[in-house]
């Protein structure tokens, strides 16, 4: 898929001013970062990081991390993309502080489909994270 590039590691995340959290496996919420950087190189085997969601505005960058048993870690550069591949959400956040909602855009890409006459049909290819409603 376009914009989007896979990491294989922690440290492989962009140093940017970011807006999201990052949740430990050890603690009970996560730690909300507000316009700041996370020192990555400091995560070590355990305790590791469960969920990240992670929105650089500067940069129109979305950081998606995810522990399931090794680290899934995708970067969404949301300026490759035209603005109507993209429908925005909201959402109620969980253990958030002092966040109302938490904003996603939906990518959707058009692509051939044989079941409509080779038609191309809208795709659902992604839902990133783009910060917080406060």
């Amino acid at each position: 898929m376009i914009g989007v590039i896979k990491h294989n590691k922690l440290t492989d995340i962009p140093n940017y001013s970011y807006e999201g959290y990052i949740w430990m496996s050890d603690k009970n919420k996560p730690t909300v970062l507000n316009n700041g950087s996370f020192d990555f190189s400091k995560i070590s085997i355990n305790p590791f990081i469960i969920e990240g969601l992670l929105y650089s505005k500067k940069e129109n960058i979305s950081i998606h991390i995810q522990h399931t048993g090794e680290y899934q870690i995708f970067e969404y550069h949301l300026n490759d993309y035209t603005p109507d591949s993209f429908v925005e959400k909201e959402y109620l956040p969980h253990r958030l502080e002092n966040v109302s909602k938490v904003k996603f855009k939906q990518i959707w890409l058009p692509e051939q489909d044989e079941n409509c006459v080779g038609m191309e049909v809208l795709i659902l290819k992604s839902i990133v994270f783009c910060g917080f409603k406060k």
